[in-house]
This record gives C-alpha cells, sequence and structure tokens, in this order.
C-alpha cells in the first residue's frame, strides 16, 4: 500500500475504521481502552490515540440477529484519522487500538479499508 497523504479536501473516507466490539457499555469500553492506551479520555468521551480519534457510537445492526455474528454486538468504536495523516500512521495507530480493546478483554473486529494490516500474524481475521 502506497503511503498517502490528506490533501486540502480535507478527511480521507478510506482511512475511517469502523470496529466492532462485544462490550455491553459503553462508559466501561472507553475507560478500559483509554486506561489501556494510556491516554485521558476526552470531555465529549473521545480517545485521541497518535493520529487517530475514536468514538463510541450504538452500533445500530445491534439485535438484528445478523447472520455474522459482530454486527449484532452493542458497541461500535469509530476511528477517524486526523488531517494531514499518512496512511502508515493511520493504519498504525488503528492496529494499537485494536489490540488495546483485545486486550480488555472485549471480542472486536475491524472494518475498513486496510483491516488486513490491522491483524497482527497469527490472528484470525473473524471470530467464529
Amino acid at each position: 500500500m502506497a503511503d498517502s497523504t490528506f490533501g486540502p479536501a480535507g478527511a480521507n473516507a478510506d482511512l475511517e475504521c469502523q470496529i466492532y466490539v462485544a462490550a455491553p457499555s459503553s462508559d466501561r469500553l472507553m475507560e478500559r481502552l483509554a486506561a489501556v492506551l494510556n491516554v485521558s479520555l476526552g470531555p465529549d468521551r473521545v480517545i485521541s490515540y497518535g493520529c487517530v480519534e475514536v468514538e463510541w457510537d450504538h452500533n445500530d445492526y445491534e439485535g438484528t440477529n445478523a447472520d455474522v455474528e459482530f454486527l449484532d454486538w452493542y458497541s461500535l468504536l469509530v476511528c477517524q484519522p486526523r488531517r494531514a495523516a499518512s496512511t502508515t500512521a493511520v493504519a498504525s495507530d488503528t492496529a494499537t487500538v485494536l489490540e488495546a480493546v483485545r486486550e480488555t478483554g472485549y471480542r472486536a473486529v475491524p472494518v475498513c479499508d486496510y483491516e488486513d494490516l490491522l491483524q497482527k500474524p497469527g490472528t484470525e481475521h473473524r471470530p467464529t
């Protein structure tokens, strides 16, 4: 993947990543995530880590008994890249956020154009 940066038009939607999380509580998830990442939870309950901003959102598919298990999980973390962040930096910081979510004990699945870059060697892409 070629390294790119944002142009004057602003955010590049291709670098946004959604992480579905099997966590029933937004407060507890965000507090644990901030602690593992060793950052403060912002006043709007947003986590700034490296070149990404992480916000919690309710997964609109939750409770629909979707065919894919992770689509039925309650929590969704939206990782938005900061302006002028490189693809490499965004992928690296998002991978760290994903691993931190998993370190808190929650199952998590990323969905984005670069999700294959987020997996550590030997880990499953999707939970079984």
